[in-house]
């Protein structure tokens, strides 16, 4: 019988040499669930990639060829008709936007434009008028003097308005009047220069008279008051000689002071002054200023008035018939009737004698 061995009641310590592993011939790998039949797997079939250096496994992954077998499929949708319509709306509703935006920041850059085209040529025309003005400072007009039509000479005006103004101005001498004349064509009732009869009264043309000095024509200016105690010289008129856009806006601001929209209005070296129910007087040298001083400063109406003003005197403007232009060939032929007519009639008349 052999002896019992002795029980070592001391801790067991462990075997400082780990276990050795496993062949590899002999691992198994179970890829099922428990309770079925394990999976071998042929380790010499498994093929490794190799990586680049610096990178993991994890991190590289190997790129493959495109084949024809790895292209995507082409994704079909079908469109319902209201939601194509819808869509179509859209679109018209952008496109519409667009161009309406278009159109109105191009309309507005060239209305801007404009105004300032127009601001600038205003401004040219004021300063244009402005030179002409200065140019008839020496220059006074006179309306009312008798004409004497195609009979009157030069030197027979220069006589009418010497006297004329020696009546009211004394220290009058004649070198003062440089020169005078009367505008337009002369007016007669026997008949103009084309042959037409007129009938009606004309009245006398305007005579323009150049001062020799512009201090002399202030003095006579001055003294154009004491024409109104002298009844042969009852429709006489002086005053400056004005542009023709002042001449409208001191005619429109007298018509305002005679119907007392305005107490008075006069012209003093080619400025117009108006001085309005206020007592305060003010200088309207442009048609802008002018009828800014009448809609702010005037009685209520006043517009409408010089709009009516406006209307009647395109009215009572002569319709002009401008000559009727006709060919050479019209002339000639008309010359051959006139001679034929003459013939027949002188014939007619030789035949009747006999």
């Amino acid at each position: 019988m052999q002896p019992e061995t002795p029980v070592n009641t001391n801790r067991l310590r462990h075997h400082s040499k780990p276990t050795p592993p496993e062949q590899e011939s002999s691992k198994k790998f179970a890829m099922s669930s428990p309770g079925s039949s394990p999976v071998h797997i042929d380790h010499n079939a498994i093929h490794h990639a190799s990586v680049p250096a610096g990178l993991s496994s994890l991190q590289y992954q190997p790129t493959t060829e495109t084949t024809s077998e790895t292209f995507p499929q082409p994704i079909t949708c079908t469109l319902a008709q209201s939601d194509i319509i819808q869509i179509a709306l859209q679109l018209k509703e952008m496109i519409h936007c667009e161009i309406d935006y278009t159109i109105k920041a191009t309309i507005d850059q060239y209305k801007f434009e404009i105004e300032r085209l127009n601001k600038e040529n205003q401004s040219l025309r004021d300063d244009m008028d402005a030179l002409e003005q200065y140019s008839r400072r020496d220059l006074i007009r006179i309306n009312g003097i008798p004409d004497g039509g195609i009979d009157e000479s030069s030197l027979q005006t220069n006589e009418l308005v010497k006297e004329l103004i020696k009546t009211i101005d004394e220290d009058l001498t004649p070198e003062d009047i440089i020169r005078s004349h009367r505008i337009g064509k002369p007016r007669t009732r026997e008949g103009n220069e084309d042959g037409r009869v007129n009938n009606k009264f004309q009245p006398p043309r305007q005579i323009i008279v150049k001062i020799k000095d512009h201090n002399v024509k202030k003095r006579i200016l001055r003294c154009r008051k004491f024409l109104k105690g002298k009844t042969q010289y009852k429709y006489v008129r002086i005053n400056e000689d004005l542009t023709k856009p002042r001449n409208a806006i001191a005619y429109k601001a007298r018509q305002l002071s005679i119907e007392r929209h305005l107490r008075d209005t006069w012209t003093v070296d080619g400025k117009i002054y108006v001085k309005d129910n206020q007592m305060q007087v003010h200088v309207v040298n442009t048609m802008p200023a002018f009828l800014r001083f009448v809609s702010i400063y005037c009685c209520p109406g006043s517009m409408d008035f010089l709009d009516r003003l406006d209307y009647n005197n395109k009215q009572n403007r002569r319709e002009y018939t401008p000559p009727q232009l006709i060919t050479y060939a019209e002339a000639r032929a008309k010359e051959l009737a006139e001679r034929a007519s003459s013939n027949t009639s002188a014939e007619n008349t030789s035949v009747k004698m006999s």
